[in-house]
């Protein structure tokens, strides 16, 4: 490979590691070298799509579509010179708003390509020397600054209504710090949000318009100072399509089935190749509620007939105070794209034998987690299909989504302990 195109290709990578985290932002953060397990690579390829459905022609997805494994290199090998097959390159080139890597040869800047420069290598050590002392000042600079008393500016936060939508006011002070520009961050539904605060005012407003748990972050010049988790509790269960498109409850709820009828959604979406729904609560479960002493009980299904596709797959994902658990079910013969996400651990189909979470969801199918002592164990129609050991907590359970590609259906969801069900919806 010239050294012309390693350059280009270089550009190309870190162009595109760029745009998906302004896209995707606290969803798929951390994206950095060496700390690729915390990311939902399968996720990210599909929202990384599903995002760009507009933008990008359904063909061309097709032609040009990337996997898990290449997603990963890409992050990986960002500060290496690696090389990749053309349809990468031309997916790579659509996401970052070329036609193709044609496109993106003959209309990119390539302007910031390093020079190479003869160094006086006295003068270099010297500047070296002084460097390292510019540093062990900054450091100590850095460190009295943000050993302030900073915590806590942002854990008071007062909410002006009990359910979505919520308007959270957040409380800060900078009158003891030194800075040019702060923000508060976070992200909703894979867009990356900042509001703009000004120093000379106490207090910071965001509308969240639907139920979710995020993190919002207090950022000072680049850096991270505080954060908070906020949680905007659902009215109960609620069912939607496309994540933000709520629906109401006598639309989805009938004959003790939770399940969105083809005539509720637009044509629009339903004329897409691949379209999404869910049903989930958020918050009010009961306050002894604990994700690590559980059982989860379900029945589901999510045939081709109502929007799935081939492999058509379920997710099934509990957040707690701590981490999330999440879980993928698909289609008989297409495990190679389950996966389960414990706190610190990864088990995905491409590279585990997750053979069992592969089953007929042209059916109504029986799931239950139990979880006790840090130990999980998943069984499918009263079969055990996986289990582990975790080492993390994930704390108090603070929401459930089930997840469908298509419109798939929920009979009913009991959660309890080894005492009493703690909660229960057969709506």
């Amino acid at each position: 490979m010239s050294v012309g195109e390693a350059q280009q290709l270089k550009v190309l990578k870190l162009r595109f590691i760029k745009k998906v985290i302004e896209d995707f932002g606290d969803d798929y953060l951390p994206i950095r070298k060496n700390d690729f397990e915390s990311i939902n690579l399968s996720a990210l390829v599909s929202a990384i799509l599903k995002k760009n459905k507009v933008q990008i022609p359904e063909h061309k997805l097709r032609e040009f579509l990337v996997s898990e494994q290449t997603l990963r290199r890409i992050f990986e090998e960002r500060d290496k010179e690696t090389t990749f097959q053309q349809t990468t390159r031309n997916f790579l080139s659509l996401y970052i708003g070329y036609q193709n890597y044609q496109d993106f040869l003959e209309k990119a800047d390539f302007s910031s390509k390093p020079k190479t420069e003869t160094r006086n290598w006295r003068s270099f050590g010297i500047g070296v020397l002084l460097l390292g002392l510019f540093v062990v000042i900054g450091f100590v600079w850095k460190k009295k600054i943000l050993s302030e008393p900073l915590k806590g500016n942002l854990s008071k936060v007062v909410f002006e209504s009990t359910k979505a939508p919520i308007t959270a006011k957040f409380s800060y002070d900078f009158s003891h710090l030194n800075f040019n520009r702060a923000i508060l961050e976070y992200s909703l539904w894979g867009k990356k949000d900042t509001l703009e605060l000004d120093k000379t005012k106490k207090t910071a407003s965001v509308c969240f318009m639907h139920p979710t748990v995020r993190i919002v972050r207090l950022v000072a010049d680049g850096k991270v100072l505080d954060s908070v988790k906020v949680v905007v509790p659902s009215d109960g269960w609620v069912s939607g399509y496309e994540e933000i498109n709520y629906l109401p409850a006598e639309q989805w709820k009938k004959n003790g089935v939770a399940h969105i009828p083809k005539e509720a959604v637009p044509n629009a979406v339903r004329e897409q190749s691949t379209y999404y729904s869910f049903i989930k609560k958020v918050a009010n479960f009961d306050r002894n509620l604990s994700a690590d002493e559980m059982i989860f009980e379900t029945r589901l299904k999510n045939p081709v007939s109502e929007g799935g596709i081939s492999c058509n797959d379920v997710s099934v994902v509990i957040t707690g105070e701590k981490h999330k658990f999440l879980l993928n079910l698909t289609q008989k013969g297409c495990s190679h794209y389950a996966y389960v996400h414990l706190p610190n651990l990864i088990f995905e189909g491409k590279t585990h034998d997750l053979s069992k979470l592969g089953v007929n969801l042209d059916d109504f199918v029986r799931l239950k987690l139990i979880v006790n002592n840090r130990k999980l164990q998943i069984f499918i129609e009263d079969q055990l299909a996986f289990q582990t050991n975790y080492l993390d907590n994930f704390g108090s359970m603070q929401a459930t989504y089930i997840g469908f590609k298509g419109l798939g259906s929920v009979d009913y969801i009991k959660i309890s302990d080894n005492n009493k069900v703690l909660e229960e919806e057969n709506f």
